[in-house]
């Protein structure tokens, strides 16, 4: 339940800060450029998807918040790629957070195996 709760306020964390990221990384420099928009855009959308993620909760099936977790975190780590990010800060900001957020799953999810003893 710890891990459970660890991913949650990471997630949450992650997804702040990917709302909050293009005022800070890109300051006022994406007001300058139409494809500096549409990246910051997509990280914004992207810290709300992380929030939703976060926010959902079932006792019964706790690990089904892990695994979108993590599926939503290959598609962050993609996303420069999948959406042509322009800037290169928003990209690697994009693949960090994808990459924090998919170590942090897999190792609720390795913690959730069941343990063989020889």
């Amino acid at each position: 339940m710890q891990n459970r709760e660890a991913f949650r306020w990471t997630v949450t964390a992650s997804g702040l800060w990917l709302i909050l990221s293009p005022f800070m990384l890109l300051g006022g420099q994406s007001a300058l450029s139409n494809a500096l928009v549409g990246d910051a855009g997509l990280l914004i959308l992207s810290g709300l998807l992380a929030l939703i993620v976060a926010g959902y909760g079932h006792n019964k099936h706790y690990l089904v918040q892990t695994y979108l977790g993590v599926s939503y975190s290959l598609v962050l780590v993609a996303a420069p790629w999948l959406f042509g990010f322009t800037d290169p800060m928003t990209a690697w900001n994009a693949g960090v957070v994808g990459t924090a957020l998919i170590l942090a799953g897999l190792y609720v999810v390795f913690q959730k195996m069941p343990k063989h003893h020889a």
